[in-house]
């Protein structure tokens, strides 16, 4: 969604496929962190984690601008492990030994799809929700894409967005959360509400007063079955670090599936096409667990790639041809 706006922003025509409901895959499932530096981030992202959260507070307000939805920052620091250090400030119950406060903002991923969905839906953005591409080709007049409801659509650019669904080399790696009742468990002092982040566990809290914690990280296919023995384990190691956690009433639980690549970095940049440089195809997918940070940069640089133009950040890392060797 936030590619289809970018392009119709500068002026393109677009028809958004979508094989289910928009924003209700890895969207709807995230914890929503803006980890620009997150250690257990490839170095590799740092550039494009840059340039996408410096977009956000535009990215935001426009959103604002076209629905009157505000999305708001949900928190404005992190306490991330770091062996060694002090936190100079956590929430009561928390031991601030090994934690580190970093600048780090959170959205709730709901609010921004659904800001999102309501931005298409006003633009006049072709949005056909229940239909799949099933496949594309390209010539030099141009592409024929293939809808799942026996129609075709005849463009100029392709670009591919469908995350664990790509079969340009993502693959889905599953993620089971929950979400507890606990206002203000992780508000530490003047700061406010605080996200506690321990290697790729976390806990988010919301305006709400609620908490997110998560979340596995699993090879299981497209099989989003929550386990109430994996919820648990994620319980467990929350009551660990913050101990009143452990009589917070679950307010829901789920499972999302994360796009993953071999490398854990995006899909991004443009396909080389055998007919020339008339029909363009871009792959973005593959963000693995950072698709609500990178979507405004993710958007930026799509736009850029259709246009013609040099992307805002090297995407030689991202490149789409490096798993070339596995099926396409």
């Amino acid at each position: 969604m936030a590619c289809a706006l970018e392009c119709h922003r500068r002026g393109l025509r677009v028809a958004l496929l979508e094989r289910g409901r928009a924003g209700q895959e890895a969207s709807w499932a995230a914890a929503g962190m803006l980890a620009v530096h997150d250690p257990e981030n490839p170095p590799a992202l740092t550039a494009l984690a840059e340039l996408s959260v410096a977009l956000y507070p535009s990215f935001l307000a426009s959103l604002q601008q076209q629905t009157g939805q505000h999305v708001p920052l949900e928190t404005a620091w992190a306490l991330e492990a770091a062996a060694g250090e002090i936190a100079d400030i956590a929430p009561p119950g928390i031991n601030p030994y090994g934690f580190r406060r970093v600048r780090e903002s959170s959205v709730d991923p709901r609010k921004l799809t659904a800001a999102a969905l309501a931005a298409v839906q006003r633009s006049g953005i072709d949005l056909r929700e229940g239909t799949a591409m099933k496949s594309y080709s390209v010539t030099a007049a141009g592409a024929t894409v293939h809808l799942s409801d026996g129609t075709t659509l005849a463009c100029s650019a392709v670009v591919d967005c469908t995350g664990a669904w790509s079969n340009a080399g993502v693959h889905p790696t599953k993620g089971q959360m929950l979400r507890v009742h606990a206002p203000d468990a992780l508000k530490a002092g003047v700061v406010g509400n605080v996200v506690v982040r321990q290697g790729t566990f976390y806990m988010v809290p919301r305006l709400d007063g609620s908490v997110v914690i998560g979340a596995t990280l699993e090879d299981a296919g497209f099989d989003k079955t929550v386990r109430a023995d994996d919820l648990q384990h994620l319980r467990q190691r929350a009551m660990r670090l913050l101990p009143h956690l452990a009589h917070a009433p679950e307010l829901e639980c789920w499972a999302g599936l994360r796009p993953d690549t071999p490398d854990h970095l995006p899909l991004l940049g443009a396909v080389p096409n055998p007919h020339g440089a008339t029909v363009r195809t871009v792959i973005a997918a593959g963000h693995f667990r950072n698709g609500i940070l990178l979507a405004p940069g993710t958007a930026h640089v799509v736009a850029q790639l259709l246009h013609g133009e040099a992307p805002a950040v090297t995407l030689d890392a991202f490149a789409p041809q490096r798993f070339a060797s596995q099926p396409a």
